[in-house]
């Protein structure tokens, strides 16, 4: 199984090592159609960018070498925080309509809108690594919240569903079939998991697989999502990267 692109990414903007052209140039030599850097929305605890603003420094950075480099597209995302139990994301719509993607994930140590949110959001799904009962309510809580992002906002990607923060699988790819958003394979972190895959592919749900890069050297990195995608059955149609002969284009 081979890919045309690796559309999540991250550079110094927020928590990467590398710039913005040395990520690219890392793409160019891996012989990748087309990249996104997708830097961390505001509120990831000491990782985020400083302020939603930056994503439009960003998207210049991106146009300029854009008209540099003829080999590759290059596009600018963003992968947003959940920031609230209705659904809310860190990034306002004036700014993700300026970008061309927009991933949106749930993370345990994301600043949330209000701190009332703040045991929904983050605690519940800590004190589900100890507690049974507590884990069913994180899955409801999470399921429900990342549902809700979805309908409310253009969302294309859903990133590492489940990790750190426990959902239903199912549910959740049920929604992401029926509102087009695709099932990332996360193979920086190696998730999700076979069986959360085999779960969510029944639902009909789209994937893509993704490196979630930090360095230059885990760019197209996709070893993982292929073995998992494989092992799940799941078809070359149905992975919005993946190389397929006679497909004219990349999914970006």
């Amino acid at each position: 199984m081979e890919f045309t692109g690796d559309y999540h990414m991250h550079s110094k903007y927020s928590d990467g090592r590398a710039t913005i052209r040395q990520m690219v140039n890392s793409a160019r030599s891996k012989r990748l159609q087309s990249i996104a850097i997708t830097d961390h929305g505001p509120h990831n605890i000491g990782t985020g960018v400083k302020n939603s603003r930056t994503f439009l420094d960003i998207k210049k950075e991106l146009n300029t070498l854009n008209s540099e480099y003829l080999d590759i597209k290059l596009f600018c995302g963003c992968e947003a925080n959940i920031a609230g139990l209705n659904g809310e994301i860190d990034l306002p719509k004036d700014i993700y309509q300026e970008l061309d993607l927009l991933i949106v994930g749930l993370h345990p140590f994301a600043r949330p809108e209000n701190l009332s949110d703040l045991w929904g959001l983050n605690g519940r799904s800590q004190a589900a690594r100890v507690s049974r009962g507590q884990k069913r309510k994180a899955i409801n809580t999470n399921t429900k919240t990342l549902i809700m992002a979805m309908e409310n906002h253009p969302v294309d990607i859903i990133s590492h569903p489940g990790l750190g923060m426990p959902i239903d699988h199912t549910e959740v790819a049920r929604v992401c079939a029926c509102q087009n958003v695709l099932y990332e394979i996360n193979c920086g972190h190696h998730y999700p998991e076979l069986e959360d895959v085999l779960a969510a592919s029944k639902q009909g749900v789209e994937f893509i697989v993704n490196s979630d890069a930090h360095y230059v050297e885990s760019v197209g990195r996709f070893d993982y999502g292929a073995r998992v995608l494989e092992q799940a059955g799941v078809s070359l149609d149905r992975v919005a990267n993946a190389w397929v002969e006679g497909k004219e284009e990349p999914w970006k």
